[in-house]
Formats: C-alpha cells, sequence, structure tokens
C-alpha cells in the first residue's frame, strides 16, 4: 500500500519506449526525469492531455535521462472515514465513505515521490479540510445523518489536490453497492438518490420487513437509555414479537376449520397416539371419553334399556 506510484523500467528503456508509441493503448504513462529539468513523458497511445515534451529514442539511447519509470493511471479504490456533525455534548460521529482516485498528472506524480499510502492521507486530509457536508436539508440527496449516509460532494464530481498529480471523486454509485439486477425494490427509487440515499433506503427496507422485532431493535440501538421503556412495550406487545407463522399459530387455525364431528375425530386419535406413546395425559382423556359415552348411550352410541 506504501509502495511508490513511480515503477523504475526492468528492461531496455528503447524497448519500452517503442512498446508505449506504438503498441496496444495502455493505462500507464512512461515518465523520463533528468536533474538538469529536460523531464519528458511519453504518454499512453492517442491519450495525450498534458503536452510535455515527449522523448527522442536518441535521447534514450544516450541516456540523458536520470530515472524512467511507468506511472499507472488505472483507477483506485479506497475507504475514508469523515466526522459528521453532531451536538458539542455528544462524542463524534465518524462515517465511512468509498472514495475513488487516480493519477491526473503523471508527471507531478512521479517527481514529488507520490505513494499510495501518502495519496490516501491526502485524499482523507482534503475532504476533511475541504469538503463540506450539505447544508440544508435536500429530500432526494440527504438521507438521516445519525446513519453517516450524509452527501459530502455530488457522486461523480473530480477535485483534484494541487501539487500531488492525483484526483479523487466519490463513485456512484460505488461497484459493491450496486442493486441485484431485476430486484423490483430498486425500482421504486426515483433516478435524483445519491447512492448514499439508495443505501440508506436499502439499509430501512430490511429493517423494516423484519417487522416490530428489527424495529424495536433499531430504537434500542439508537435509544439505548430507553431500554425500560422498550421493555415495557415488548411485554405489553408481546403478540406483535412472536412468530406469526409458526407451527402452533398454524394448527390452531387449521383446527378451528374442522366441524364439531372432524375436531371429535382428530381428539381422540390424539389421545390415542398419546397413550400408546405412554403419556398419562392420553389415558386419562381416553378414560374421559368413555364414561361421556357410556353415560349417553355407550361406546357405541346405542341407548341402553329395553328395545
Amino acid at each position: 500500500m506504501n509502495g511508490s506510484l513511480f515503477a523504475p523500467v526492468s528492461s531496455s528503456p528503447v524497448r519500452q519506449l517503442l512498446r508505449q508509441r506504438f503498441g496496444s493503448p495502455s493505462d500507464r504513462a512512461l515518465v523520463l526525469l533528468s536533474l538538469q529539468g529536460a523531464d519528458r513523458l511519453e504518454p499512453p497511445r492517442g491519450g495525450d492531455v498534458w503536452g510535455y515534451p515527449r522523448p527522442s529514442i536518441g535521447q534514450v539511447l544516450r541516456r540523458e535521462f536520470d530515472s524512467i519509470g511507468w506511472v499507472s493511471l488505472a483507477q483506485r479504490l479506497i475507504t475514508v472515514e469523515v466526522p459528521l456533525p453532531s451536538p458539542a455534548t455528544s462524542t463524534p460521529s465518524r462515517a465511512r465513505y468509498a472514495v475513488a482516485w487516480s493519477i491526473s498528472n503523471p508527471m507531478v506524480a512521479a517527481r514529488s515521490g507520490l505513494t499510495e499510502d501518502t495519496a490516501s492521507r491526502l485524499i482523507a486530509k482534503d475532504i476533511n479540510e475541504s469538503a463540506r457536508l450539505p447544508g440544508a436539508s435536500h429530500p432526494l440527496r440527504q438521507p438521516p445523518a445519525q446513519h453517516g449516509a450524509v452527501q459530502i460532494e455530488p457522486p461523480g464530481r473530480p477535485r483534484g489536490i494541487e501539487g500531488s498529480g492525483l484526483t479523487y471523486w466519490f463513485p456512484d454509485p460505488p461497484a459493491g453497492l450496486l442493486p441485484a439486477s431485476g430486484n423490483p425494490a430498486e425500482l421504486l427509487l426515483p433516478s435524483g438518490f445519491g447512492e448514499a440515499h439508495r443505501e440508506a433506503y436499502r439499509f430501512y427496507r430490511e429493517v423494516v420487513a423484519g417487522g416490530p422485532v428489527g424495529l424495536a431493535a433499531l430504537w434500542l440501538l439508537n435509544k439505548p437509555d430507553q431500554a425500560r421503556e422498550v421493555l415495557d412495550w415488548t411485554v405489553a406487545h408481546g403478540n406483535l414479537l412472536s412468530e406469526r407463522d409458526g407451527w402452533e399459530r398454524t394448527l390452531a387455525a387449521t383446527l378451528q376449520g374442522l366441524t364439531k364431528e372432524d375436531r371429535s375425530f382428530v381428539g381422540v386419535n390424539l389421545a390415542r397416539l398419546l397413550s400408546e406413546i405412554g403419556m398419562p395425559q392420553g389415558d386419562e382423556v381416553l378414560r374421559r371419553i368413555e364414561n361421556v359415552d357410556v353415560a349417553s348411550g355407550g361406546m357405541n352410541g346405542v341407548h341402553g334399556g329395553a328395545p
């Protein structure tokens, strides 16, 4: 992570120059540094946006340069922690943001000896000092601040750090947070939502889908000092926190749909089953059923007495 972004060439400089100039386009620049200040740059083929003088093959053969190396122009992704505004009496909170960056000037990056570790620290410092959290709340772009989903910069807007040769921006959306294809829940979001808001939306959607249990847990997480109130609520609303699709509820609903005769049939067979597996309650139920049947006319339902 702390390696220099300027990597000296490992083979013939002339061969590397020819490959860069006439080979397939690449995402790196060949930088040639000179102590006399006659620096040269060979940009990716068809991608010169800096206008530095280009080296000649003769200069490379005569070894007019003190150092020749590659500077990668590929995009990199890091995570930066940003302090969030909070009341003076509370502990400052921090939010994590994915930040993309790349070398915007390979000559400056090579001259300054920029490393990946230094780049990360420069970006974090610039965000903490320069980036401005939004003032007024915007219903489409600013999710609740207490969960660290605050829009710092409009996604995709590049910010350069002077004297470093690098540029960074907040991706929207980060690759790790792209919605799964065909997810109908994502289609409900307006196109104006930033990724920070989409992330908060998915978080709340998962909590709400969990029902009262998830909401009670979220409330306790944010208001730990109200543990007694949450406990009292859970005791008073235990029916909401129980498993609504449990087997007990399913069985009760099934029995309610039976006729009186069907329930009697099920009851007798269940009592016999309990008796067979050695449960004393089964024998007791069978005795009660037999007593009721005998009193009403015999086990077969035939009334006693002379025909």
